[in-house]
């Protein structure tokens, strides 16, 4: 997740005329407002896909979301190059075999007690919904060593988690013994996702669907909604594994 505001982010906002209303009165103004573009991905011969994004590092965004959403089981999306004049946004991968590795670790588990102040460190990081409220943000949170070792912002709540699969994927580091943490809510989709990024801890400081709960449930993922620090309150939808430790 880019360190500061969104003054400090070059190119993420712009601002623009507009006209305000409030209390009786209309004004004329200048609003910030987030700057979107779009980018394409190809991953081997399959279609092209067409993100729209905030423009940050967008050859992670390409490479998570080639990773998750774009190459068949077992395979990881190699650099191919760019298509043309890098102007384009247009990111190229090829799949290849997965290299071997150990086996998934285990989701580490988490102190009850720690979920709101660590949603609490989420939430009071430095980031580019400030000044916006444009934003959602994710992170990946490591029991072990009581960092958040991935963080992530865009204007979609999805292509946060592809920028934290991108980040992963180049550290070569799995995501299965991290715990999600986001600020938007959990619909199936994004419940989705986060299993095929390998989370099996997930705590969302917004609401979750049925289906989201229904998913994790047949998965065996941990999910936890309304984490709210100010209320010093969340609320556990399933967690049959115990990683919400009591």
């Amino acid at each position: 997740m880019p360190g500061g505001t969104v003054a400090s982010v070059p190119g993420v906002v712009t601002s623009v005329p507009c006209r305000r209303y409030r209390d009786g009165t209309t004004v004329q103004t200048v609003d910030d407002i987030a700057v979107e573009v779009g980018i394409e991905v190809r991953c081997g011969p399959g279609p092209v896909r067409r993100l729209y994004a905030a423009p940050l590092e967008l050859d992670i965004l390409a490479m998570g979301h080639a990773w998750l959403e774009m190459c068949p089981e077992g395979h990881v999306p190699a650099i191919g190059g760019r298509d043309g004049d890098p102007q384009t946004r247009c990111f190229v991968f090829e799949a290849v075999p997965a290299p071997p590795r150990n086996a998934p670790v285990p989701g580490g588990l988490l102190d009850a007690g720690q979920v709101v102040s660590l949603m609490r460190r989420f939430i009071a990081a430095p980031g580019l919904w400030d000044g916006t409220g444009c934003f959602h943000r994710a992170a990946a949170y490591d029991p072990d060593s009581g960092e958040f070792p991935f963080r992530a912002e865009d204007i979609g709540r999805h292509n946060c988690l592809d920028r934290l699969c991108g980040q992963a994927h180049l550290a070569g580091r799995p995501l299965s013994g991290l715990a999600l943490f986001l600020s938007a809510r959990v619909t199936a989709s994004m419940c989705d996702k986060a299993l095929r990024a390998g989370f099996r801890t997930v705590v969302s400081r917004s609401a979750v669907t049925t289906e989201a709960v229904r998913l994790a449930q047949a998965a065996g993922l941990s999910l936890a909604g309304f984490a709210r620090e100010a209320e010093n309150r969340f609320t556990v939808f399933c967690d049959d594994s115990g990683r919400f430790a009591a």
